[in-house]
């Protein structure tokens, strides 16, 4: 009762704090804290009270650690990690001297501006752009990407033998490819959208050709998320070219056309869905009812049969501290509860902190992720204001909050390209903010502004 009691005075804060610090919009901090609250709020509190309690495997985790408070664990942590990201966000908000006033004068100062495009940005782009559709078109055709996608599309197998060949023949055998493929390949195809739908000449066939090829690499991978997202991202950048605050009307547009999106990747990856209705049941629980039941396998499992790995799965810690890497948590979480090697259990960033360092992990992993993406709307909102790079930059910074929301807050860096965004925005808008870049000269006697 303890327990349910702190998550709910912590749901409370964090929903409050959303509304009055950061509003609804479309920077990184609102949207991180955002979906937490919707996929790890009342929807956490429905599961397992209520939705979970109907089923067997709800049981069968718990019964994995018969002495251990599961839920009462969960709780806490669960209401540790709102109060840590709040507290991250604020503190970038003091240490920067940044003022909610300052925030929400960036975002009408968005909404006001035409989208700027630094001197010579547009040829560096076309440049890059061409170059990037022969490397894109080399790997299309060298790895039969169309043909895998359609293959395993029209495949006639049940959804475990389809995730088995997903495993089998998903994404790129180049590392780098595959990581290009998530985070550099989608950025530099967000400018030339944005480009190519401000007017800028000879820009819209290379925006679709880059689009095109993008898509069709992320259809390659058999997973069922990367195209639908990066569909749903090109849908979000055309909003923030206009404005970064978000009406419910657009945002009931977007929940509407991920929900399309998502029973369509939901049929295609499980052929014997019986019909809409059957499909919308699978989406639910595969979107809001999954993400909570991993967390109970992983909290169920560490440290009450599995220890804390102490981030040893890490090759490149582990080699620092003269150890084998381990296995990845999510394979042996995955087995524990399965019985079966290969059954995996991903889950969002605090699972893994929990899984690496306890409940400092949970609460270091907040602070980071809040400081984080608070910083990024500091530097690209705040400092630098509207440009293509800028706009590129927030919607790469919202597929590694997605990433974060499916994995560990590192891969979601790297992978989802949240240490990435600043570099590439720089490269592409220069190292001056426009904000900063574009203030008068002061005349003689005049301070500077």
């Amino acid at each position: 009762m303890g327990s349910t009691l702190f998550f709910c005075l912590a749901l409370a804060v964090a929903a409050l704090f959303h509304a009055r610090r950061l509003g609804t919009n479309l920077g990184l901090a609102p949207v991180l804290l955002g979906m937490l609250l919707v996929f790890h709020g009342p929807a956490y509190l429905y599961y397992t009270r209520e939705w979970g309690t109907e089923t067997d495997f709800y049981f069968q985790i718990l019964e994995a650690a018969p002495a251990a408070d599961v839920i009462g664990t969960l709780d806490v942590a669960l209401g540790l990690l709102l109060l840590s990201v709040c507290a991250g966000i604020a503190l970038i908000d003091a240490g920067s001297g940044v003022s909610r006033d300052d925030h929400a004068q960036a975002l009408a100062r968005w909404a006001e501006s035409p989208v700027a495009v630094p001197d010579g940005a547009a040829e560096r782009l076309r440049v890059v752009g061409w170059l990037a559709v022969a490397v894109l078109a080399i790997f299309a055709l060298a790895e039969n990407q169309l043909g895998r996608a359609l293959s395993y599309s029209l495949a006639d197998l049940g959804e475990f033998e389809k995730i088995a060949l997903r495993r089998e023949l998903g994404g790129s055998q180049f590392y780098l490819f595959n990581l290009f493929e998530a985070n550099l390949f989608p950025f530099l195809a967000f400018c030339l959208v944005v480009l190519a739908r401000i007017g800028t000449p000879r820009m819209n066939f290379l925006a679709l050709c880059v689009v095109g090829l993008v898509l069709l690499a992320k259809l390659a991978t058999l997973s069922k998320a990367p195209p639908a997202v990066f569909l749903l991202q090109l849908l979000v950048l055309e909003a923030m070219r206009r404005s970064l605050r978000i009406s419910p009307a657009a945002i009931g547009a977007l929940v509407l056309a991920a929900a399309g999106l998502f029973t369509l990747t939901a049929f295609l990856a499980n052929p014997t869905l019986g019909g809409i209705g059957e499909a919308l049941d699978f989406l639910f629980y595969r979107t809001f009812m999954i993400v909570n039941e991993g967390l109970m396998e992983y909290f169920s499992a560490i440290p009450n049969v599995l220890p804390h790995t102490l981030g040893l799965e890490n090759g490149a810690l582990a080699a620092l501290a003269g150890e084998r890497p381990l296995e990845p948590t999510y394979w042996v979480v995955g087995e524990f509860h399965r019985g079966a090697f290969g059954s995996t259990t991903t889950v969002m960033f605090m699972g893994d902190a929990w899984a690496q360092f306890g409940w400092a992990g949970v609460i270091v992993a907040g602070l980071a992720a809040g400081a984080l993406v608070r910083w990024l709307d500091i530097q690209l909102i705040v400092r630098r204001g509207k440009t293509v790079g800028t706009i590129a930059g927030l919607a790469l910074g919202h597929y590694g909050i997605f990433v974060a929301h499916s994995t560990a807050l590192q891969t979601a860096l790297l992978t989802g390209g949240l240490l990435l965004v600043l570099p590439l925005v720089a490269l592409v808008s220069g190292n001056v903010p426009s904000n900063a870049s574009s203030q008068p000269e002061p005349t003689a006697g005049q301070e500077p502004t």
